[in-house]
C-alpha cells in the first residue's frame, strides 16, 4: 500500500500529465489559428513535444504505480 509520499508523487505525475494535455490543446488552438507558416510551424513542434512529455510521464506513473502494487488501468 502507498504511504503519503508515495500518494503525494502519485498526484504531482497526475497533475503532470493534465497539465501536458492543456498545453497540447494550447498549442494545437494556436496552430489552428496561425496564417503565418512559421508560427503554425512552432506550435506544431510544441504540440508534438507535449505529446511526447504526456507519454513519457504516463509510462513513469503506471510503471511506478505497479511497483507500489497498486491497481492500474491504463487508457490506452
Amino acid at each position: 500500500m502507498a504511504g503519503e509520499t508515495e500518494k503525494e508523487i502519485l498526484y504531482i505525475l497526475e497533475d503532470a500529465i493534465r497539465r501536458e494535455v492543456t498545453a497540447q490543446k494550447m498549442y494545437q488552438r494556436g496552430a489552428n489559428l496561425a496564417e503565418n507558416a512559421e508560427v503554425k510551424a512552432v506550435f506544431e513542434q510544441l504540440y508534438a513535444e507535449e505529446l511526447g512529455h504526456e507519454e513519457h510521464i504516463r509510462k513513469v506513473y503506471y510503471k511506478y504505480k505497479k511497483q507500489l502494487g497498486l491497481k492500474v488501468i491504463d487508457k490506452e
